[in-house]
């Protein structure tokens, strides 16, 4: 596999195979332990990643800008922040990037996962929808992401969260929420989900509120994100695919 990293460049035909051939290793893979994904990154990916960065058609991170804008889904991730609550449901899962230079992650997680409970008692729990929004812009030549607050909501699981509930969701929270204490001290809501499946809800509540130190696109396109996030230098840095919707 890795005679991958010291082939010529790679033609249009030959980037949308390769894309196609990494697109293949992960979509419907069920989540693992965030060992066991980092493990799968070294192993697996390791090598399309290398390959792919050095054929980013897009460095200028100025120019990256007109092709974030829209919306997309992440199809994998080693951000153990994306499992941390059980049963994340992928194709209701929506990153949005506005032209007003704020952004929204949202992600809806079907709870009672465990085998003790009936199907009908867990067709009775609701779902739980999450929301992080952000601000996001270029400084210095580089990217950066700055959280500005979270919210949650608990929904009917029977009716799908679609990309015109998320963004109607998001555009009502921004107008009459986000945008009015733009000039304030924003504080993070306590979390707070009852009989949570996490096995510790301080450390859900960290995750969603770090800002990334770093954000870049090792690979971007029209249709197609690789990102490297890290939140701190003494951690280590995390990947994600996303595709636009």
């Amino acid at each position: 596999m890795f005679d991958l990293l010291v082939k010529n460049q790679l033609t249009v035909p030959k980037k949308i195979k390769f894309k196609n051939e990494i697109l293949a290793r992960v979509q419907g893979r069920k989540p693992e332990a965030l060992n066991e994904e980092i493990y799968f990154y070294k192993t697996e990916l390791l090598p399309y990643f290398i390959k792919l960065s050095q054929q980013n058609p897009v460095f200028s991170v100025t120019e990256q800008l007109r092709l974030l804008v829209g919306v997309w889904t992440p199809i994998w991730s080693t951000i153990s922040f994306h499992e941390s609550l059980p049963k994340r449901i992928q194709e209701q899962s929506f990153q949005i990037f506005q032209h007003d230079s704020y952004c929204a992650s949202v992600a809806r997680y079907i709870m009672g996962k465990e085998p003790s409970l009936s199907h009908n008692f867990q067709s009775r729990l609701p779902a739980y929808d999450f929301m992080v929004i952000q601000k996001y812009g270029v400084q210095n030549g580089k990217w950066y992401l700055q959280n500005i607050d979270r919210f949650q909501a608990f929904k009917n699981r029977e009716v799908p969260l679609t990309l015109e509930s998320v963004y109607n969701w998001f555009t009502n929270l921004l107008n009459n929420k986000v945008k009015l204490n733009a000039s304030k001290l924003v504080l993070p809501k306590a979390f707070n989900l009852e009989n949570s499946e996490m096995n510790d809800a301080n450390d859900f509540e960290k995750m969603s509120l770090a800002t990334s130190q770093v954000f870049e696109h090792l690979y971007i396109d029209n249709d197609w994100r690789l990102v490297k996030t890290q939140t701190d230098a003494s951690h280590l840095p995390s990947y994600t695919i996303f595709v636009r919707r």
